[in-house]
Protein backbone atom coordinates (compact mmCIF):
# COMPACT_ATOMS: atom_id res chain seq x y z
CA UNK A 1 0.00 0.00 0.00
CA UNK A 2 1.46 3.98 -1.30
CA UNK A 3 2.16 5.63 1.85
CA UNK A 4 0.32 9.16 2.55
CA UNK A 5 3.62 10.75 0.08
CA UNK A 6 2.22 9.30 -2.54
CA UNK A 7 -1.26 10.40 -2.71
CA UNK A 8 -1.77 13.27 -4.95
CA UNK A 9 -3.19 16.59 -2.55
CA UNK A 10 -5.87 17.92 -5.34
CA UNK A 11 -7.72 21.02 -4.35
CA UNK A 12 -11.28 21.47 -6.24
CA UNK A 13 -13.57 24.87 -6.09
CA UNK A 14 -16.22 22.97 -8.08
CA UNK A 15 -17.84 19.21 -7.94
CA UNK A 16 -20.81 17.55 -9.57
CA UNK A 17 -22.27 13.81 -8.90
CA UNK A 18 -24.14 11.08 -10.90
CA UNK A 19 -26.55 8.69 -9.12
CA UNK A 20 -27.24 5.31 -10.58
CA UNK A 21 -28.91 1.98 -8.75
CA UNK A 22 -25.10 0.68 -8.71
CA UNK A 23 -23.24 3.50 -7.03
CA UNK A 24 -22.47 7.59 -7.04
CA UNK A 25 -19.21 9.15 -9.50
CA UNK A 26 -18.19 12.27 -7.63
CA UNK A 27 -16.42 14.48 -9.82
CA UNK A 28 -13.51 16.93 -8.61
CA UNK A 29 -12.87 20.23 -10.44
CA UNK A 30 -11.29 23.33 -10.60
CA UNK A 31 -12.22 26.79 -12.35
CA UNK A 32 -10.21 27.64 -14.96
CA UNK A 33 -8.58 31.11 -14.46
CA UNK A 34 -10.10 32.57 -17.71
CA UNK A 35 -13.09 35.33 -17.92
CA UNK A 36 -16.40 33.12 -19.06
CA UNK A 37 -18.25 34.72 -22.27
CA UNK A 38 -21.15 34.55 -20.07
CA UNK A 39 -21.19 34.57 -15.94
CA UNK A 40 -21.68 31.25 -14.34
CA UNK A 41 -21.01 29.11 -17.54
CA UNK A 42 -17.52 27.85 -17.70
CA UNK A 43 -17.03 24.35 -16.94
CA UNK A 44 -14.74 23.08 -14.43
CA UNK A 45 -11.61 21.17 -15.56
CA UNK A 46 -11.90 17.84 -14.00
CA UNK A 47 -9.29 16.95 -11.30
CA UNK A 48 -10.71 13.63 -10.63
CA UNK A 49 -13.26 11.27 -10.82
CA UNK A 50 -13.93 9.09 -7.36
CA UNK A 51 -16.87 6.47 -7.46
CA UNK A 52 -18.48 4.29 -4.75
CA UNK A 53 -20.90 2.22 -3.68
CA UNK A 54 -24.33 4.00 -2.09
CA UNK A 55 -23.78 3.05 0.96
CA UNK A 56 -20.51 4.11 0.66
CA UNK A 57 -21.82 7.26 -0.46
CA UNK A 58 -24.51 7.58 2.11
CA UNK A 59 -21.97 7.18 5.18
CA UNK A 60 -19.58 9.32 3.87
CA UNK A 61 -22.32 12.25 3.27
CA UNK A 62 -23.47 11.26 7.15
CA UNK A 63 -19.86 11.62 8.68
CA UNK A 64 -19.01 14.74 6.84
CA UNK A 65 -22.33 16.35 8.19
CA UNK A 66 -21.74 15.21 11.29
CA UNK A 67 -17.90 16.61 11.73
CA UNK A 68 -18.67 20.02 9.96
CA UNK A 69 -21.97 20.51 12.58
CA UNK A 70 -19.10 19.27 15.00
CA UNK A 71 -16.86 21.87 14.01
CA UNK A 72 -19.53 24.98 14.12
CA UNK A 73 -20.56 24.12 17.25
CA UNK A 74 -17.24 23.43 19.29
CA UNK A 75 -14.51 25.77 17.05
CA UNK A 76 -16.66 28.64 14.89
CA UNK A 77 -19.67 28.75 17.49
CA UNK A 78 -21.82 29.76 14.56
CA UNK A 79 -23.05 28.32 11.57
CA UNK A 80 -20.77 28.23 7.79
CA UNK A 81 -22.48 31.34 6.17
CA UNK A 82 -23.37 30.09 2.33
CA UNK A 83 -25.03 32.71 0.46
CA UNK A 84 -28.89 32.20 -0.59
CA UNK A 85 -28.20 32.95 -4.47
CA UNK A 86 -25.42 29.94 -4.24
CA UNK A 87 -27.78 27.68 -1.96
CA UNK A 88 -30.86 28.89 -4.59
CA UNK A 89 -28.69 27.75 -7.34
CA UNK A 90 -28.00 24.11 -5.92
CA UNK A 91 -31.96 23.92 -5.65
CA UNK A 92 -31.13 24.27 -1.06
CA UNK A 93 -32.20 26.09 1.34
CA UNK A 94 -30.56 26.85 4.84
CA UNK A 95 -33.27 23.95 6.23
CA UNK A 96 -31.76 21.39 4.42
CA UNK A 97 -28.70 21.59 6.77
Amino acid sequence: MAGMADVPDVYCDQFSFTTSPYGVALTFGLTPNIAPSVPGTVPAQPQVVVRMSLEHAKSMAMLIRKNLKQYELEILGDPIRIPDKVLQGMNLSQSDW
